[in-house]
């Protein structure tokens, strides 16, 4: 069965060194152009492992043809609407490896209503926060994700954008959280704790998995939280796409079987790799 990601593809021109710009004058720093988006992260970082599929909507120019095919060169299954113009991130990476990011998702975020085909043979549908923060794209990333749950798919979703989160509000993630029903949530401590401000339960029905650098995972089922050690990584250069990565690892050893801390403890490892590389996977 397929794990099917379905969100964003965009360029990402990452800053590293950029945190701590002086105005009006030239900021030397290491400057990369690389394949972004946080679905499309996940599909590569799981593809080497097991079967995944990419679904999203790029703009019609030189930048998209180049992005689909560097994620069919990393063995996803690539399926895209194409129109406009691409999107670009600025992600600007300080010194012990945060970011910060100046965010145009273009395309990305007009995702149309998804052709039943694509869904074919999913085992597990993905999603990333950022495909519900527009009315189209989340009319359609959630008749997506339902219709294969009613196959039998599970479904997941990451609450990747303390920012998102607020303009969606208590009622709009109420909302989505609703009519996804997802099998499992993922944050970070910063996505958790603005869910928590907002008087929402992000997993009611499911699994809820907190990401906190460092410190342990909090794994929280219904019928306990429990803590999962994490190997600290001290040599971090940039955190872009190791949430990404967690879910991948977490996903693909679901899908193998394995209870939810042992999934965990897979997305983790999976997770070590990307604080270590500048970019995405």
């Amino acid at each position: 069965m397929t794990l099917v990601v379905i969100g964003d593809l965009v360029a990402d021109l990452i800053v590293l060194g950029g945190a701590a710009l002086e105005r009006g004058t030239d900021n030397p720093a290491e400057v990369r152009l690389t394949r972004g988006g946080s679905a499309a992260n996940v599909a590569v970082a799981a593809a080497p492992r097991h079967p995944a599929r990419f679904i999203g909507r790029v703009g019609d120019d030189t930048l998209a043809r180049a992005l689909v095919l560097e994620l069919e060169a990393a063995g996803v299954d690539v399926r895209v609407q194409r129109d406009g113009r691409t999107g670009s991130i600025v992600v600007l990476v300080d010194a012990v490896g945060e970011r910060t990011m100046i965010t145009d998702r273009g395309a990305a975020a007009e995702l149309d209503e998804i052709d039943p085909s694509w869904l074919d043979d999913a085992g597990w549908v993905h999603v990333p926060l950022y495909g519900l923060a527009e009315a189209r794209s989340r009319r359609a990333v959630t008749d997506a994700a339902t219709r294969a749950a009613g196959d039998g798919a599970r479904v997941s979703l990451d609450l990747s954008s303390v920012a998102t989160l607020r303009a969606m509000g208590a009622a709009g993630l109420r909302s989505a959280l609703a009519a996804l029903r997802p099998d499992v949530v993922f944050a970070n401590e910063d996505e958790a704790r603005v869910a928590a401000e907002l008087g929402v339960r992000p997993a009611p029905r499911g699994v809820y998995v907190v990401k906190r650098g460092a410190e342990p995972v909090l794994v929280t089922t219904a019928d306990a939280t429990n803590e999962v050690p994490v190997v600290r990584v001290d040599d971090v250069l940039d955190s872009t796409g190791a949430g990404d990565a967690f879910a991948a690892g977490y996903i693909v050893a679901a899908l193998a079987g394995s209870d939810a801390r042992e999934s965990a403890r897979a997305g983790s490892v999976l997770a070590m790799g990307a604080l270590r590389r500048p970019g995405a996977l």
